[in-house]
């Protein structure tokens, strides 16, 4: 038996067509017809196709890396005696963090969303990203090697080297609040394409590969300390010989890159028109890019080499070299709205949609 519909709903929509219009192969098809019933098209308030989500994210993200590096070498002889020490090391420590929070997706390419009233039509538009709260991010960083080479006595002969390479790669990444890009090649309208020279009076908003708006609202934190103080010790007693030979070579790279509030690019050849229309037109547009807070970056970097020679009646030789490079660089970028796509259509004339709906249908 036949569902009876409302009356209402039995009475003709003046200005629309009642034949739903058919699947584009290339992409997808979002269509919400005015003859459904209240309680299935009053879901949402927008009609979206292959639109990228929302990124939210609310809280404190830390990162805390402790790296201590402490080679010791020591040579010791006694009266009559002698001693050697070799030691070598090399040292990788990576613990360079990568904070990511509150990042909407990209959206797709080759979509169509078709909607009728006041909703507003998504077509590929890439997700906003959203961020409340801090990120943190701590690094510290020490690298004290010791090498000691002591002569205790009448012919006593201490020899002691050490070389140390290390590598300290600490930089924090930090990234909160960014939105996805707009796709390629989608159109946003209001429905089906009416007869050549009908008008249509439509109040919601036409997005196609629209960019995503990045919000961001808090702090970003990145404190990187590094620590070098390296030490070579030579003794030689009454009638002693003592030679320590020390070679450091460190990297510290610890810079930071903090991103926050950056609004996701537009994509290029979409389509945002509809006949008269009332609301906003956004074809390829970049998104807003809004950052409310703090981005901190502090760095510390403390080199303190220590070469001693005690000559205690004997000869001595303490020889120390030393390489080092800090990279403490910080790149922040904040507030930045996304770039416009190209190749990309907004009008709000009927019978240019007319042409081109009937073409992307046919």
């Amino acid at each position: 038996m036949a569902e009876t519909r409302p009356s209402l709903e039995d009475l003709p929509k003046a200005g629309t067509d009642q034949h739903l219009a058919s699947t584009v192969a290339a992409g997808h098809l979002a269509l919400v017809p005015t003859w459904l019933p209240l309680d299935v098209a009053s879901g949402p308030s927008y009609n979206s196709a292959g639109s990228g989500g929302d990124g939210f994210s609310e809280g404190v993200i830390s990162s805390n890396a402790l790296a201590v590096f402490m080679p010791s070498n020591a040579a010791i002889a006694g009266p009559h005696s002698s001693a050697d020490a070799f030691q070598g090391n090399d040292a990788l420590i990576n613990q360079h963090p990568t904070e990511m929070a509150g990042i909407g997706g990209n959206g797709g390419s080759g979509n169509i969303a078709l909607g009728g009233g006041d909703n507003a039509s998504h077509a590929g538009a890439g997700g906003n990203g959203v961020f409340y709260g801090g990120l943190v991010s701590t690094e510290v960083a020490l690298f004290a090697p010791v090498n000691t080479a002591v002569a205790a006595g009448p012919g006593a002969q201490a020899h002691s080297e050490q070389s140390n390479n290390a590598l300290f790669l600490q930089g924090a990444t930090q990234v909160g609040g960014m939105g996805g890009s707009g796709g390629d090649h989608n159109a946003a309208g209001h429905g089906p394409s009416l007869s050549p020279g009908t008008s249509l009076t439509f109040t919601g908003d036409n997005y196609a590969g629209h960019g995503g708006d990045g919000y961001f609202v808090g702090s970003m934190v990145d404190v990187s300390i590094a620590i070098f103080s390296p030490i070579n010790i030579a003794i030689g007693a009454a009638g002693g010989s003592a030679e320590a030979h020390q070679t450091n070579n460190v990297i510290f790279d610890q810079g930071a890159v903090q991103i926050a509030g950056i609004g996701g690019n537009g994509g290029g050849f979409n389509l945002s028109s509809d006949t008269i229309f009332t609301g906003n037109h956004a074809g390829g547009g970049g998104g807003v890019g809004s950052s409310t807070g703090s981005l901190v970056d502090v760095n510390f970097g403390y080199f303190h080499p220590i070469n001693i020679a005690v000559p205690a009646g004997g000869t001595v030789d303490a020889q120390q070299i030393d390489h080092v490079l800090y990279d403490q660089h910080a790149l922040q970028l904040a507030g930045i709205a996304g770039h416009g796509g190209d190749g990309n259509l907004t009008d709000a004339h009927s019978a240019l949609v007319d042409d081109i709906l009937s073409f992307m249908h046919s």
